[in-house]
């Protein structure tokens, strides 16, 4: 034997490792325990009598690398079970026996039993068992992800197949050699010199180092110095629970609470002045309640209403570009960050910025490994596990909203989407649960029904949208009827005590009513986006044509009637005491209006031609139909002067009405259209004055009032529709005469309200 020989075996003989000493908790939460009973992290934690020890203290631990296909981690199991009632092995040699037939299994060829693990990097490492999800159970013939998941305490870091962890779990000599180079003081002050002298000549890099530490932020006192009192915080956080933990899951609310209660009880620790993730994560909490509470809080302090609608919103993302990469790997920020996008979104912020942003937080999730089955890591926590998977579909859902306000690809695959997280209410778990308790029947009220009951359909609706960009050019529609039908029976499935149409919506708490209609239109979206471009495109002898035809008017139909319960001109005053509501569901709906009413367009422009009669039956007639539209475009002319209103969006409405109704010659059909525009065009106007009037002082009442006699449109009594030619809509010779400085912005404007482009974008500019 030489020397080498001799050496690696005296080598190995010493792979020894240390017995586990440390208590059960401490050794999960990666905490540094004191090794008394009870110690001292589980009397801070409140649950001393959880503190105990492994009650076999030589045992050998747990593996910290593990590279396991699927039919072998349950082969593995079985002969697992079988050694373990096998009598007269001991414990460690089961433990190497185990490892050298997984080794044979995966092809590795005979190896050291127990190889050593480098004593500065105790991260585990695990090639995840994930694989692609659908509604169908899981197979012995799923494929797994290439990949490897690293866990670190609470952080978790998905690194793809061409990483270098990944490729070196390939290679299970270099893997092993790499393993042992700490031990080797001659490589490891190698390594440091040349790490030393690259720096010295490349200089930093574009991104933040990985062992970079924040420290004291400017931003974080910044948001401790800006922060609301509590009375104001209380109203808000109660605000956002009610309202919003609802379809999208993002906090586990008694965690945060509880987090919450503990910060008011000593608000100036340094913890708060440092590097904690709460104040940005409560803060982001605020800007988005803001949306409902937004207008009481204006009124009591209108300091505090715009620090939290705009420079709050711009600390936070300056705190969250501060990060290091392994912050960026903490579920907090992300949660941060997609609370950000939630207060940006009910801001109005344009769909092109709202798709570019989720794009980002779908990466960013995607980094951290949520798009993987994290149920099957074993080394998180049930409550971690499961607050991600909540997290992963909620963001997954942002991203397919995003998508199809905007007209653009997803970032996720149905593949990538998972299993639905578990109803169960929140109080149902915590993070000292060992294990998850049994999902709730979808029969039964949780905290979590809402995100459920839509994640079961969220797989066929992103399969919809893959079929967008080819549905319109196909023959055969038979792929595309199919695809609807899904989602059509995903809208039956939906539990009946979350439908509207199943319950009666008199008396109602808003909160309750506007979940029920966000999970109906969030369900309904894809289907309308599959249908529509085939609805208003050119009309086909075709049954399938007539299906869709008459699938998507039902969906359209659907979600203009949701207007009247939060309309504050028809809605029930006893429930609906403030506009908030209505602004909130105009905000997030508003485009579901406009397409809902533009394919009831096409769906009269379809039945009036020979042939397609059938369209038509005894529920809907082309005059009742054409006053649901008008109805819908008088709702959108009252709200011109809202904020997100766009005078595009009721000029192409009042148009393309006119257009279809109208038959006869080219010229009557565009005199007709010409007669919607000018109509449409004078009632926003006659709805802009009053508001223009209210905010300028140099008008005054007498002159306003005459103002809206001269200038208001003339309709006669000659013909339906007819308008008089001699008032022109025109502004008079006087009109902003008695205001110099609204004189002076008129002439200076420079708008062209025509300018309508083909792009998806457009509308938004």
């Amino acid at each position: 034997m030489t020397s080498v020989d001799a050496s690696t075996d005296a080598l190995q003989l010493r792979k020894r490792q240390r017995p586990v000493v440390s208590c059960l908790r401490c050794r999960e939460k990666k905490l540094k325990c004191d090794r008394v009973t009870p110690c001292e992290n589980c009397i801070k934690a409140g649950c001393p009598g959880g503190c105990t020890y492994n009650q076999c203290p030589n045992a050998f631990p747990k593996a910290k690398r593990i590279h396991l296909s699927p039919n072998d981690a349950g082969r593995n199991h079985e002969q697992r079970s079988e050694a373990e009632k096998a009598p007269g092995i001991g414990i460690i040699e089961d433990l190497q026996q185990r490892v050298i037939r997984l080794e044979e299994r995966l092809g590795l060829g005979p190896q050291v039993a127990n190889p050593p693990l480098a004593s500065h990097a105790p991260a585990l490492q695990i090639n995840i068992d994930a694989r692609p999800h659908d509604s169908a159970p899981e197979t012995s013939d799923s494929q797994p992800f290439i990949g490897t998941l690293v866990v670190k305490g609470t952080r978790t870091r998905y690194h793809g197949q061409n990483n270098r962890i990944s490729l070196l779990n390939h290679f299970a000599e270099a893997k092993e050699f790499i393993a042992q180079c700490t031990r080797d003081p001659t490589i490891v002050s190698l390594a440091k010199e040349v790490q030393f002298l690259q720096g010295k000549l490349q200089g930093p890099m574009d991104s933040p180092a990985s062992s970079l530490e924040v420290g004291s932020s400017s931003e974080l006192a910044q948001l401790r110095a800006s922060l609301p009192p509590q009375s104001i915080c209380d109203r808000l956080l109660n605000s956002y629970t009610t309202n919003f933990e609802k379809t999208f899951r993002i906090i586990h609310v008694p965690s945060f609470f509880q987090e919450y209660t503990q910060f008011w009880a000593n608000p100036d620790h340094e913890l708060y002045q440092s590097s904690s993730t709460f104040l940005p994560l409560l803060t982001a909490v605020c800007t988005a309640s803001l949306a409902l509470e937004g207008q009481r809080l204006k009124e009591n302090d209108i300091t505090l209403w715009e620090y939290l609608n705009g420079p709050a919103l711009v600390l936070i993302q300056l705190w969250l570009q501060k990060l290091s990469r392994k912050q960026r790997t903490e579920l907090a920020p992300l949660q941060i960050e997609t609370l950000l996008h939630l207060s940006r979104r009910v801001r109005l912020v344009p769909t092109e910025e709202v798709w570019r942003a989720t794009g980002s937080i779908v990466r960013s999730a995607m980094v951290m490994g949520l798009h993987l089955n994290l149920r099957n890591c074993a080394e998180l926590s049930a409550f971690q596990a499961e607050i991600r998977r909540r997290l992963w579909i909620t963001i997954v859902e942002l991203d397919l909203q995003a998508s199809i306000s905007s007209g653009m690809p997803m970032m996720v695959s149905p593949y990538d989407v998972g299993p639905p997280p578990a109803n169960l209410n929140d109080s149902d778990f915590d993070e000292t649960t060992m294990e998850l308790p049994p999902s709730k029947s979808l029969s039964e009220w949780t905290d979590s029904i809402y995100q459920v009951s839509l994640a079961m359909s969220l797989a066929e609706r992103i399969r919809a949208l893959s079929l967008v960009r080819i549905a319109y050019t196909r023959a055969d529609l038979s792929e595309v009827v199919q695809q609807g039908r899904r989602i059509v029976e995903c809208l039956r499935q939906i539990p009946s005590h979350l439908k509207l149409n199943d319950n009666p919506t008199n008396g109602v708490n808003p909160t309750v009513l506007l979940s029920r209609v966000l999970l109906d239109v969030y369900t309904r979206r894809p289907l309308l986006f599959l249908y529509r471009p085939i609805v208003l495109g050119h009309p086909r002898d075709d049954p399938a044509f007539q299906e869709i035809c008459q699938a998507c008017l039902e969906s359209s139909l659907a979600i203009l009637s949701y207007q009247d319960h939060f309309d504050p001109n028809v809605a029930d005053l006893e429930v609906f005491n403030s506009g908030a509501y209505w602004e909130l569901f105009q905000v997030i709906c508003n485009g579901d209006i406009l397409w809902a009413a533009l394919s009831v367009c096409g769906y009269i422009k379809h039945s009036s031609l020979p042939g397609l009669a059938a369209l038509w039956n005894s529920t809907h007639s082309k005059a009742s139909l054409t006053r649901i539209v008008e109805n819908t475009l008088d709702s959108l002319t009252l709200r011109i002067s809202e904020a997100g209103s766009n005078l595009k969006d009721v000029l192409l409405l009042a148009v393309v009405l006119q257009s279809v109704r109208a038959r006869g010659s080219t010229h009557m059909q565009e005199q007709r259209m010409s007669q919607g525009a000018k109509r449409a065009l004078a009632a926003c106007r006659q709805q802009l004055l009053p508001a223009v009037a209210e905010d300028s002082l140099a008008l005054n009442l007498t002159d306003f009032a005459q103002m809206l006699q001269t200038t208001q449109p003339i309709f006669n009594s000659t013909g339906p529709g007819s308008y008089t030619p001699s008032t022109e809509l025109h502004l008079p010779d006087d009109f902003l005469a008695q205001s110099s400085a609204l004189a002076m912005e008129f002439n200076n404007f420079q708008g062209d309200p025509f300018i309508i482009e083909n792009g998806a974008f457009a509308w938004n500019l």
